[in-house]
């Protein structure tokens, strides 16, 4: 726990500068980590480390391009199917192992929507009016769901939630940690006085976001799992991977995003 606190006290005040400066400087924030992470779960995909090379900056791509409004445009479906594409041709060109190429394919293409087309979520998020407000909310019910769940599943859980994915996680665990971000929401809103919300709406909105970002956790707990691994990675001290700290973190933000666009009726400002 004290390794996990003096990572997180290190990496903080850097990611909150980043967020505040926006335009080109949370772009590049945006940038690296979906580099970091996406590598981290190609691994976890596929062994071949000329397909991550290829495939890391093919999910990168998408962050420029969403933050520019490329993908929201006419051009978004035959981006999508050239990317597709040349994921194809790159596995059937250097399919490896022929038994498993397949579930190779399948894991490494959803590795690219899973992180580079979710991360992209983040940067159109910041670009919402209020934008700081919202990714602070993201964070709060992505992290305070882990952290409160963290807490109230070592005291008080009993029943677990999931075993045959995640065998530590408890639904006690998984409630307080509900409670505990849907709490940090209503106090970001009293004190940033952003995002601008209905009480009523966060009330709901909450705990159903953040229900999303323990589901995000027990999503990448999966592929661990059926990769051997326990960690995404070592670049947190413990914390693990990058991926691990963002598993929740690309849940919570999309459906802010599609909450906010579809409910409030706000749209991004593209770069």
């Amino acid at each position: 726990m004290l390794t996990r606190l003096v990572s997180a006290l290190v990496a903080l005040p850097i990611v909150l500068w980043l967020i505040h400066q926006g335009g080109w400087w949370f772009l590049g924030l945006i940038v690296v980590a979906t580099a970091i992470a996406l590598q981290e779960a190609l691994a976890m995909a596929t062994p071949d480390r000329v397909i991550q090379a290829v495939l890391t900056p093919l999910g990168v791509l998408l962050v420029p391009l969403a933050a520019h409004g490329v993908l929201a445009g006419p051009f978004a479906l035959p981006i999508a199917g050239a990317g597709f594409l040349a994921v194809l041709l790159l596995f059937l060109f250097r399919p490896g192992e022929i038994a498993s190429a397949g579930a190779r394919l399948g894991l490494a293409s959803a590795a690219l929507l899973w992180i580079g087309a979710l991360m992209a979520c983040l940067a159109l998020l910041r670009q919402l009016p209020g934008g700081v407000g919202w990714l602070y909310l993201a964070c709060g019910l992505a992290w305070g769901s882990d952290t409160g769940g963290y807490f109230a599943g070592r005291f008080l859980g009993r029943h677990k939630l999931y075993p045959l994915v995640s065998p530590k996680k408890t639904w006690e665990g998984s409630v307080g940690g509900v409670i505990s971000a849907t709490a940090i929401a209503f106090a970001l809103q009293r004190i940033l006085g952003e995002p601008a919300i209905p009480e009523l709406h966060l009330l709901v909105v909450g705990p159903i976001v953040a229900a999303l970002g323990q589901t995000g956790d027990l999503a990448e707990s999966l592929l661990k799992r059926s990769a051997g691994v326990k960690d995404s990675g070592r670049i947190m001290p413990g914390h693990g991977g990058l991926f691990d700290r963002v598993d929740a973190l690309l849940f919570t933000a999309p459906a802010l995003l599609v909450y906010a666009t579809f409910v409030l009726g706000l749209r991004p400002e593209w770069m």
